[in-house]
This record gives structure tokens, C-alpha cells and sequence, in this order.
């Protein structure tokens, strides 16, 4: 593979991978659990709503991954330094959902939803070599 085709790839992961992991968290957090926040939301709600936000970081890792064959986890750089950039940000504009430890899990979680999704895709056999 030629370096122009794997900038390109790179690029394409990591604009999809991202908005794909923006899709399904908005998904995951406003539609499907209707603002999930550590003060408002039940603990049933809480569950369930880490664990499809971790699944959703898994999917968006996945596709990242599959674009970019496998062998490249720059995408997944990029994308981790998005969110700890968006917690940054969240942080100093006062933004929360509820305490510090708790955002601070959840993006946490999306991080290493992210890279699982990269491990599962790297051992998926039916992925491109």
C-alpha cells in the first residue's frame, strides 16, 4: 500500500470512526436513555446506559479499524485525544451531568470501548489483512 492510500485511509477512519462514535453515543444518551445523569437517571438506567456506551465506543473502534486495515491505530490516537479534549472542555465550561468521577468514568469508558473495538477487529478473522 502506497503512503498516499494510507494517509487517506487514516483520514477516512478517523472522520467516520469519530462520527460514528458521536452517532451512537447521541443515540445511546439522549434517545434511548433520555439524558443520562448520575443525579436524575435509576441505577437500572445507569447500568444500562454505561454498558451501550461502552458498546457504542466498541462499534465506532471496530469500523475504525476495518477502514484502516487493521494494521494503523492512528485513527484511534485521534479519537481518544477527541474525547479527553471533550472532557477538558466539559470540564472548565461547567458542563456536567452529574459529579466528576462519574463524567470523567464515562469518558474513560469510551476510550477503552474505542480501543477494544480496535483489539476485537485486529482478531476478527473475516477482517481485510
Amino acid at each position: 500500500m502506497n503512503p498516499r492510500t494510507r494517509i487517506f485511509l487514516t483520514m477516512l477512519a478517523t472522520l467516520i470512526g469519530g462520527l460514528s462514535l458521536v452517532l451512537y453515543t447521541t443515540i445511546t444518551e439522549s434517545i434511548l436513555f433520555d439524558t443520562l445523569s448520575f443525579c436524575t437517571s435509576s441505577t437500572s438506567d445507569l447500568v444500562l446506559g454505561s454498558t451501550a456506551l461502552i458498546a457504542s465506543a466498541m462499534v465506532a473502534g471496530f469500523i475504525a479499524t476495518l477502514i484502516v486495515v487493521k494494521d494503523n491505530f492512528v485513527p484511534h490516537i485521534f479519537i481518544s485525544m477527541f474525547l479527553v479534549g471533550k472532557l477538558c472542555f466539559v470540564a472548565l465550561c461547567g458542563h456536567w451531568h452529574g459529579p466528576l468521577w462519574f463524567e470523567t468514568g464515562l469518558h474513560l469508558s469510551l476510550i477503552g470501548g474505542l480501543w477494544l473495538g480496535r483489539y476485537g477487529a485486529v482478531k476478527f478473522p473475516l477482517a481485510p489483512v
